[in-house]
């Protein structure tokens, strides 16, 4: 391989790592939008306190696409949050799952943990309403806190 090639290649490449970056950096802007900042404990508004989990749902620019995100503000186990979503929706015969993405956040932050799933509607009597409800649900109970498990020999 001559040098050419080589830095041709090389250019090529770090180019899709800038693409990416750019992509990435506003995929976290987006998702920063959702988190609300407050200087200490006391600024947060009780009801916030309390919400452990809010549930978005988005219709896309496709037909019958809609994307569902859950923005978790508690600590929780992001495969059991996932894995609750997706038994839920395997019950749901006119919703078909196209992706999933989730990702867990620092301690620090009012965001603990996010989940986003594109969906296909495939009925036109999709009841947009009900859909988040089962969503609320499946999610509070993934993210309720439940007691440790203690073995006993």
């Amino acid at each position: 391989k001559d040098k050419t090639t080589v830095l041709t290649k090389a250019a090529g490449y770090l180019k899709t790592l800038e693409a990416q970056v750019s992509e990435l950096e506003e995929k976290n802007n987006k998702l920063e939008k959702h988190i609300p900042t407050y200087d200490c404990e006391e600024d947060v508004p009780h009801q916030q306190r309390r919400q452990r989990a809010k549930v978005q749902i988005t219709k896309a620019a496709s037909d019958g696409v809609v994307n569902l995100t859950v923005m978790v503000m508690v600590e929780c186990d992001v495969v059991e949050l996932v894995l609750r979503i997706l038994e839920c929706l395997r019950w749901m015969e006119q919703v078909n799952v196209m992706s999933v993405d989730a990702d867990t956040y620092s301690p620090q932050v009012l965001l603990k943990a996010i989940a986003s799933i594109k969906l296909r509607i495939v009925d036109d009597d999709w009841n947009q309403a009900l859909f988040h409800e089962a969503m609320t649900k499946a999610v509070n109970d993934a993210t309720a806190s439940r007691p440790s498990l203690v073995l006993t020999a």
